[in-house]
Parts: structure tokens; C-alpha cells; sequence
């Protein structure tokens, strides 16, 4: 039997591809994550154009990138017997009272559209692989009026900083697009190792996963990598070792500002994964110092996330000021 209400006016499901579904095909990402699902359903659902990616038709061997959203009909999920728009399934366990607490403090901002949150550094954004809390399975229980808000983009588990999520369908679908045609405009600020020799410029480098499964890392290839673009400013240096960085992602490609730093050849402070021993300079680093603190939708004043107490502390122990530089930072 095959969903009988595909051209149904309900809001679909949006479900933002992660890291571990990358380069997977559609279909076979889909049948994963709706067991009940027949291929024939999918193809269907594909050819009439009721399953998208990032509002496109799209094949069925379609390999998909981290960061892009897939919309498909609440009949879909629904057929498959599996739960609606997260990886949880019915059975996962309850959002604990300290995630719900952390959730809940976190909110920026919110509106009829969307709820703004201030990301804590080490709080995965989806689950996966050993990721018993993330930001997906307490959004639910943490904003209980209405329907659950929806994921629309991503940080990385240990980047912290703004989370927008959305309230509804339509809100989803307007800004993932916004989010994929890059209009919402998106300031990181990064203390990294060393000083680059341009202070300010735009890297244009492609990048590709590579390295065996489980310890995969985005390198520059000119050849075979993704188009990914950033837009860099060294805002202070403190004696050429240690330096405050802006950056501006142009494209959306998986630990785009991480490699990207490694190819400028200053490694974020705190990234042992792409840095190695050079991203710890000394013990007072203790977490990734990647933060998104501003982001800029159409329309709509800036949402401004403020430095979290650990990062702003290692700012200050290298002599950095961050009051300044959320100051600056809101006098964008």
C-alpha cells in the first residue's frame, strides 16, 4: 500500500542531511531512516516531486551533502511507522531535566517563525553514533506550545553559538532556502594559532572528505573538492602566536572554517582533529574556540550570541577583550 494522501496540504517533514548520512544516496539514506518505506514508494514520491532537497526534484541516487534538507510528506513518515522529522525512534529516551534547563536558557530571540538559541560548545546538534543528548531529541519536551521546532541548519558538536530553529513548516522551508542561496548572512569568531601573513582576504579553497570511516577530515582538493569560499579578518594578533579572527562563511561545507584555517596554516585553538598539538598551546585551552555569534536573516534585526563564560575567559587570557569584541560585533 502506497501513502493515499501525498498531495495532502499538511506542512511536510523537513529533515536536515547530517554528517554521518553524507554521500549516501537519497533513497537508500530514506529507507534507513523510514524502515517501513518501499523503493517504489520513493520513486513515486520522487518522479511527482513530493520528496525535495532543498525545494529541487531530485533522484534517487542522488548522493547527499551534509547541511542540505530533504522535505517529504507527513504521509510518508506516517506509512513507514517511524518517527516524523528526527533520527529518534519512538522508543529513544526521554530529554533529561538538565538538557530541557540548558535549552531553555540558551534562547536568544524568537518569534511566530522561529526560536534563536545560543548553542552551548559540546552539545551535538543531531544524534548519532554514542550521542545519547543533542539538541534534536529536547527541543520537543524544552518548547512544548505548538508543534516541535524544527532543525533548519547546523553547528558542529563542539562549535557554539546561534541555533535557529523553526516553529513551523513554512518557516523551515523559508529559511533553509535562505540558508542554502546563502541570503542569511553568518560572523564566526575564532581565536586560531599564529598570524596569517594576509590579514584579511577571501579563501577560495574546494574541500573533500577524506581519511578512513571513522576518522574523516575535509582537505583542500583543487581538483575534486566542493566549491567552499570564506571571507577572513584578523581583528588582533597578540605577538604573532596566538590571533582573533572573523570569518564569514560563503558556502556551507562540512568544517568549512576549520580546514580552512589549516589552509591559511593557523589551526583553530582547540581543534585537535585538524590541528593536532599546535591548536593547544598551553592548558588554558579547553574547548574548540570556534563561535557563531551573529547571524543575519532577511528582514529580520541580527541575532547576536554572546561569548559563552569559557571562551570569553580564554579570550581574556590572551589579552583579548570580550566585551570589545561583541561590541564590535553588534556594530556590524
Amino acid at each position: 500500500m502506497e501513502p493515499a494522501d501525498l498531495m495532502s496540504d499538511i506542512p511536510p517533514i523537513s529533515i536536515t542531511v547530517t554528517d554521518q548520512d553524507a554521500d549516501m544516496r537519497l533513497d537508500r539514506m530514506l529507507r534507513k531512516r523510514f524502515p517501513g518505506l518501499t523503493q517504489g514508494v520513493i520513486e513515486k514520491a520522487l518522479r511527482t516531486g513530493k520528496i525535495r532537497i532543498d525545494s529541487t526534484r531530485i533522484k534517487a541516487s542522488y548522493r547527499l551533502k551534509a547541511d542540505e534538507m530533504i522535505t517529504l510528506p507527513v504521509a510518508i513518515a506516517e506509512h513507514s511507522k517511524a518517527a516524523l522529522a528526527t533520527p529518534q525512534k519512538s522508543s529513544a529516551k526521554p530529554a533529561s531535566k538538565a538538557l530541557i534547563a540548558t535549552l531553555r536558557g540558551a534562547v536568544i530571540s524568537q518569534t511566530d517563525d522561529y526560536i534563536a538559541i545560543n548553542k552551548p560548545s559540546g552539545l551535538a546538534v543531531q544524534g548519532g553514533t554514542g550521542t545519547s543528548e543533542h539538541v534534536d531529541g529536547g527541543i520537543a519536551a524544552a518548547f512544548p506550545d505548538g508543534k516541535k521546532p524544527l532543525l533548519v541548519h547546523r553547528l558542529d558538536r563542539d562549535t557554539s553559538g546561534v541555533l535557529v530553529l523553526a516553529k513551523h513548516g513554512r518557516a523551515a522551508r523559508q529559511l533553509a532556502k535562505g540558508f542554502q542561496s546563502r541570503h542569511h548572512g553568518k560572523i564566526y569568531l575564532a581565536l586560531v594559532a599564529g598570524r596569517p601573513k594576509e590579514l584579511a582576504g577571501v579563501i577560495k579553497a574546494p574541500l573533500i572528505k577524506s581519511g578512513s570511516h571513522g576518522n574523516e577530515k575535509m582537505v583542500v582538493d583543487d581538483m575534486r573538492g566542493d566549491h567552499a569560499e570564506t571571507i577572513f579578518e584578523c581583528l588582533d594578533s597578540i605577538g604573532g602566536k596566538v590571533s582573533l579572527m572573523q570569518l564569514e562563511p560563503l558556502t556551507g561545507r562540512t568544517h568549512q572554517l576549520r580546514a580552512h584555517m589549516i589552509a591559511l596554516g593557523c589551526p583553530i585553538l582547540g581543534d585537535g582533529k585538524y590541528g593536532g598539538a599546535d591548536a593547544f598551546p598551553n592548558a588554558q585551552v579547553t574547548r574548540l574556540c570556534l563561535h557563531a555569534a551573529r547571524l543575519d536573516l532577511a528582514d529580520e534585526p541580527p541575532i547576536i550570541a554572546d561569548l559563552p563564560h569559557d571562551l570569553a575567559a580564554i579570550m581574556t587570557f590572551f589579552d583579548f577583550d570580550p566585551l570589545a569584541v561583541m561590541d564590535m560585533i553588534r556594530h556590524k
